[in-house]
């Protein structure tokens, strides 16, 4: 025969069960605040995601807008003109440098009026690595040519940054 079960048992287990209850509570709101600690300032937006998004980033074709950049200045408007010449030797490999064209930059720095130089931009390439070479110019503020070629001098980019870090604009 079974032994009677002691008359404090089943109000242990029930006791037990309620503690265990409160526990796994506890423990879920535990997580819930240490989770909400670790999120961004800002929310992320609720809600369900739209049924049809847009497709992120710039339209393809013609549908952004026309591909022009700013037309070279006039030639009575240029007041120096630079060479940029290629350096002797190729600065990857110091191989031997054949010039194959060049190419115009055109920059306009503010001293007291604006003053804009045009450098003629020698281009060419290694004989003996093949990669392309250009020259530099002293006061040319950037390598770049073609549709970037036209720049802020270096008397401008500091009156910029001085406005910006010393006057706060």
């Amino acid at each position: 025969m079974d032994e009677p079960a002691c008359p404090g048992s089943r109000e242990l287990l029930r006791r037990v069960a309620a503690l265990e209850t409160r526990v796994a509570d506890l423990t879920r709101k535990l997580d819930d605040a240490l989770r909400a600690c670790k999120r961004q300032a800002a929310p992320s937006r609720e809600g369900p995601p739209k049924p049809d998004p847009k497709t992120p980033g710039r339209k393809s074709g013609d549908a952004h807008g026309a591909h022009a950049h700013r037309p070279p200045p006039p030639p009575d408007q240029i007041a120096e003109c630079h060479d940029a010449s290629l350096p002797d030797t190729c600065p990857h490999c110091r191989g031997r440098l054949v010039e194959t064209g060049t190419a115009d930059q055109f920059q306009t720095d503010i001293p007291r009026r604006p003053l804009v130089r045009k450098f003629r931009v020698h281009v060419g390439h290694c004989e003996a690595c093949g990669k392309r070479t250009q020259g530099r110019h002293p006061l040319q503020t950037s390598d770049a040519l073609g549709a970037a070629a036209s720049q802020v001098g270096p008397d401008a980019q500091a009156a910029a940054t001085t406005l910006r870090t010393q006057m706060g604009l």
